[in-house]
């Protein structure tokens, strides 16, 4: 009897979630992935694990790994012909010409594999922030005042600190940073002329000060449904945040003022439908007197799935797969719009504070509510990744401040208190 189950094939710096939501719906799952935490490989069938296959380390390649997921995704496609599905998650958002070396590689070599992304042209539109700025403003939403980084001259004068210079697109809250004045941003550009800096792909922008939050919808490229609006964690030094503006979680759903979701959701459709994204995707605002300010669009699978996973009771990968054969919005329409709250859901990166020894990794891996576990096999750098604090609370402030528990069992057992 024939084999019917479906195979996916998931590409992205993180694949763990994605992994074991798939797995849970039935599909048989392959991978391409950076770091192959312990908890990814009970839901793959078969990987290529960048830091293993390369026998590296996350500092080595981290400011390549586009070139690698690529490289590795040809490589397990060619082993594995007949895969059904290909998702890529985050990691390639912007490596464009890496995208299209996989695009290529499945039709030069006639693969049947369905691609269940945003093409190419579509991610250079909503990675585009001034393009995205301009749909904003024809439909009378305010945007941060943002210009490009070279005509900082012809607004030196009224620039109002402090600024956030950033670059364009910014994955992760990386390549972000506040600035004071104008001494400053000088200092901050020359030590990035160091390190290929290229002017045209940074942006002066007003800084908002308000609270981080995320929308995540569910499109077939026509209509659209929000699945859940985010509270993002951002920077926390409790976390042991490398950077101010690194992404550190979220708590699914952000429990804000129904006027408050409203707009946000209002905004997150219009450029969902105007893009013309496909499948799941990732809005990051931040929201000022009650005004959600749009960031950046992230058009792919969000780092906060699992938590909205979580607090809904659904399988969102399978919906994700769903929504690219248009004979099933209906069914996925229905589910979305009448899903139920079952919990609120609080999502926590812990990172290193200093270099962390392979027997606390143990101990901290032995911990409930851990995910992403670090293997125990070397010593984890300050400011790498060590877990993922993951916790369901039947309302906001009971998931936040468990999880927020577990975070400190976890900064116990790496300074050795008992």
């Amino acid at each position: 009897m024939e084999n019917t189950t479906k195979s996916v094939l998931i590409v992205g710096f993180n694949t763990r979630p994605l992994a074991f939501s798939l797995k849970n719906a039935g599909y048989e799952v392959y991978a391409v992935d950076f770091f192959g935490d312990l908890d990814f490989y009970p839901n793959v069938k078969d990987s290529f694990v960048l830091t293993k296959e390369l026998r590296t380390d996350y500092n080595s390649i981290k400011d390549k790994y586009s070139q690698l997921l690529s490289d590795f995704t040809i490589k397990l496609l060619k082993k594995y012909p007949r895969i059904n599905y290909l998702m890529i998650g985050s990691g390639l958002d912007d490596a464009y010409i890496e995208r299209e070396a996989i695009s290529n590689e499945i039709k030069d070599k006639n693969y049947k594999i369905k691609e269940l992304n945003n093409d190419i042209e579509t991610l250079k539109m909503a990675r585009n922030i001034d393009y995205v700025y301009k749909i904003l403003k024809l439909h009378k939403f305010k945007v941060p005042f943002t210009i490009p980084y070279e005509n900082l001259k012809a607004y030196k004068n009224n620039l109002q600190f402090p600024i956030i210079f950033k670059k364009s697109k910014s994955a992760g809250g990386l390549n972000v940073f506040k600035i004071q004045n104008h001494e400053e941003l000088l200092s901050k550009s020359k030590i990035l002329e160091g390190k290929e800096f290229n002017p045209l792909e940074w942006v002066i922008q007003e800084y908002i000060e308000g609270i981080p939050i995320s929308c995540t919808t569910i499109s077939n490229g026509i209509k659209c449904e929000v699945i859940s609006i985010n509270r993002q964690i951002i920077g926390e030094q409790f976390l042991n945040a490398p950077k101010e503006f690194i992404y550190c979680g979220n708590i699914v759903p952000a429990g804000l003022p129904k006027k408050d979701e409203q707009i946000i959701s209002r905004i997150s459709k219009i450029l969902t439908i105007e893009l013309e994204l496909k499948g799941i995707n990732g809005f990051d605002y931040v929201l000022k007197d009650h005004y959600p300010y749009l960031m950046e669009v992230n058009p792919r699978i969000p780092g906060s799935i699992r938590a909205s996973e979580m607090s809904f009771d659904l399988n969102l990968l399978d919906l994700h797969i769903k929504s690219f054969d248009l004979d099933k919005w209906y069914v996925i329409k229905k589910l979305i719009s009448s899903k139920k709250l079952s919990g609120f859901s609080t999502k926590l990166i812990v990172f290193a504070p200093k270099e962390i020894k392979k027997n606390v990794i143990s101990e901290v891996n032995n911990l409930e509510y851990i995910h992403d576990k670090s293997e125990p096999n070397k010593s984890i750098l300050k400011g790498e990744p060590l877990c993922t604090v993951l916790y369901k609370g039947r309302n906001l402030s009971k998931s936040y401040s468990m999880a927020m528990e577990i975070v400190n069992k976890i900064n116990q057992i790496i300074e050795g208190l008992p």
